[in-house]
């Protein structure tokens, strides 16, 4: 049992503790022996601009991890091979039992002794020994011939009953410890080989007997039993009871019972681990179902790195979703992430799909930040926090609904089962998300902004601007850099705090010294323009840019955002998350699309925000340079499919835009030139 359900259930309770103890949203060791050894791979593109990056976990039986290995256990021809060992055992068990009970027929052979019929005749030379046994009779009749026989004297009988104690004893052990010795076998093959050993340990005084005992007395001790009766008139017997077809049935329908008990307890046993290692892997090691999300779970929960994309390839026939995230310049941190999109995932045949895999394909299917997005579109994608790692499958935390299902398990160690559940309302990013609907303005009160890329089309306005960047404080308030416990104390507001560095006070908070400042953790409110009093409390600040320059979070198809302008915008060529064409003609028609008014065109180096030496400043109606399909003529040298798709599609190498459209609302356009 070194590798079995014990070993499985010890890596999923030790997953979760690394997962709890780690500050970055990552797949820990201990994760990987549960979910599945993680094999990452990332090809750069567009000559270093970017990754085209594949994640994979193995899921099939070769994988040593623990869902594979339960998986496997949960397999048809494992359970049946596991009854039928079982069955087999129990039944042996009470052969040894009954034969061990059969000898306090000596206890009463003083009364009656009897050799049950038909039976072989036995030659006085067999028996001159042995004078305790009646001779069968010799017409055939069917008749039980009885004799008083010798009494045992007391010595023998403390021997005798030392011996059927330790039997029973040793019997009785061996049904349990054999039964749990089949519970921690992880393969048909050595499910075979201990069922082997343990009728080895029944049959081992009988080899001992063969190799010891002459061919005589083999043949005395064969040809005679001994049968338990009882003293007066009935002479009722334990074990004549085999005689009656129906105790037959009896004894048949116990042992099938108890079969069934002992497997039906180690298959729930198999099912609640299998339940809880998915749902382990699903929220990244946060919880295994049996307990609630951590009080300080991430705003949203993504499944471990390459989970889901897959299991997506490995059983639903579509191909897992790949991943690109590029940077704007070299040396610049990566910016921008889409993924591919496989196809509808819901109406995927899933043809190698196992009955137990069926959690695991629904809770992937409803985590997929695909749903909804036209074939052949690409699928928008948000990142670890911590890390600039892509991924399409992920929840917010009040949209998940994680529970268990406690069920008695008689016949185990732990006598009960958790069956997690696991369920995603809608995904977190994607057409069918919340977020959806909102804009950089407003998509920072759905998901906090270290979730998305900088310049992914709803990434909040201040996270594209960096408007926060600078903001001097003691610490950062969860994966909001706007949100901070200040270095000012108690002489100062939140509303001056914010407007030295050109923001506005959007929430004050007091938080305790040393107490998490994260959203949804206590702290007590404040005004905007109340200062904080309380010496033992630090003062807390959210400041947001003004209302002229949050307008212009609107713009769309944004490149870079440059000189911390929200307003000046460098154009991209194209849609960040179709990977289609822009066809904005100028910056005045760019400007309008977000109601806003053209306050200059400037043209800078390509994907830079400095002006072009050949002189920046041009007529807001001069019109964008184009990009064609025709100028995607680079198909990518990587040998892998996966790796050469982005650049096929030309969005990080061809998309070079040299123009930032300086926009501004039609009613504070002096302000914002002035600016």
């Amino acid at each position: 049992g070194a590798d079995g359900l014990q070993k499985r259930e010890l890596a999923i309770i030790e997953a979760l503790r690394s997962s709890k103890s780690s500050k970055e949203n990552v797949m820990s060791m201990a994760l990987q022996q549960v979910c599945g050894g993680r094999h990452l791979q990332s090809v750069p593109v567009a000559h270093g601009l970017g990754w085209a990056i594949h994640d994979a976990i193995q899921f099939d039986a070769e994988s040593e991890s623990a869902l594979s290995s339960l998986r496997y256990q949960l397999r048809g021809e494992f359970c049946c091979i596991f009854v039928v060992t079982t069955l087999f055992w129990i039944w042996r068990c009470f052969f040894e039992l009954r034969n061990s009970l059969q000898l306090l027929d000596l206890f009463r052979f003083g009364t009656e002794a009897c050799v049950p019929s038909p039976c072989k005749n036995i030659g006085s030379q067999d028996v001159e020994d042995v004078n305790l046994y009646t001779i069968c009779p010799t017409d055939g009749s069917n008749g039980i011939h009885q004799k008083n026989g010798k009494a045992l004297d007391l010595g023998s009988q403390v021997a005798l009953l030392f011996i059927i104690v330790l039997r029973l004893i040793l019997e009785a052990v061996l049904l349990i410890d054999g039964y749990f010795m089949n519970c921690e076998t992880n393969c048909i093959m050595d499910l075979i080989m201990n069922a082997v050993a343990l009728e080895f340990i029944f049959d081992v005084d009988d080899v001992a007997a063969f190799g010891v005992l002459s061919k005589r007395e083999l043949e005395v001790m064969e040809s005679h039993s001994v049968q338990l009766t009882w003293m007066g008139t009935s002479r009722w017997s334990v074990f004549r009871a085999c005689r009656s077809p129906v105790r037959n049935w009896l004894k048949l329908f116990a042992v099938l019972l108890l079969t069934g008990m002992f497997s039906g307890a180690r298959f729930f046993k198999v099912k609640s681990l299998h339940s809880r290692a998915f749902v382990a892997c699903l929220t990244n090691g946060l919880t295994d179902g049996t307990s609630p999300l951590p009080d300080n779970a991430p705003e949203v929960v993504f499944p471990a790195p390459g989970f889901c994309a897959s299991l997506l390839g490995a059983f639903s026939g579509l191909n897992g979703p790949n991943c690109w995230t590029w940077r704007n310049r070299l040396g610049e941190p990566l910016t921008n992430a889409i993924c591919s999109n496989p196809g509808n995932i819901a109406d995927a045949k899933w043809e190698q799909l196992l009955p137990m895999d069926e959690m695991g394909r629904q809770a992937c299917t409803e985590l997929w930040f695909g749903q909804g997005v036209p074939a052949g579109e690409l699928v928008p994608a948000l990142k670890y926090p911590g890390s600039f790692e892509p991924v399409a499958f992920g929840c917010r935390k009040e949209d998940l609904d994680i529970h268990s299902i406690r069920v008695i398990v008689p016949f185990y160690l732990t006598h009960e089962a958790h069956l997690a559940r696991f369920r995603c309302r809608r995904p977190a990013y994607g057409p069918r998300s919340a977020v959806w609907s909102a804009t950089s303005i407003t998509s920072d009160e759905f998901i906090q902004p270290l979730y998305f890329f900088r310049y992914s089309d709803r990434s909040p306005l201040e996270l594209q601007a960096r408007s926060c960047e600078n903001l001097p404080k003691v610490h950062g308030c969860g994966e909001d850099p706007c949100r901070v416990v200040t270095d000012s104390f108690h002489s100062t507001t939140c509303d001056e705090y914010c407007e030295r560095h050109n923001l506005i006070c959007a929430e004050a908070f007091a938080v305790s010294k040393g107490r998490t400042c994260a959203p949804g953790h206590r702290a007590r409110s404040l005004n905007c323009l109340e200062t904080q009093a309380d010496k033992r409390r630090m003062l807390g600040c959210r400041c947001r840019l003004p209302p002229e320059e949050r307008i212009c979070g609107l713009l769309s198809n944004v490149y870079a955002r440059c000189n911390h302008d929200p307003c000046k915008v460098l154009v991209s060529q194209f849609d960040r998350e179709t990977g289609r064409p822009t066809n904005f003609r100028s910056c005045t028609d760019y400007c309008a699309m977000a109601n806003l008014t053209c306050l200059a065109q400037l043209r800078v180096r390509q994907r830079s925000c400095k002006p072009d030496p050949r002189g920046s400043l041009l007529p807001c109606d001069d019109p964008l340079p184009k990009l064609s399909f025709d100028e995607y003529t680079d198909e990518g040298d990587g040998e892998d499919e996966w790796a050469s798709e982005l650049t096929r599609l030309a969005i990080i190498e061809n998309d070079s835009p040299e123009r930032v459209c300086h926009c501004g609302s039609p009613g504070l356009v002096f302000a914002s030139a002035k600016k």
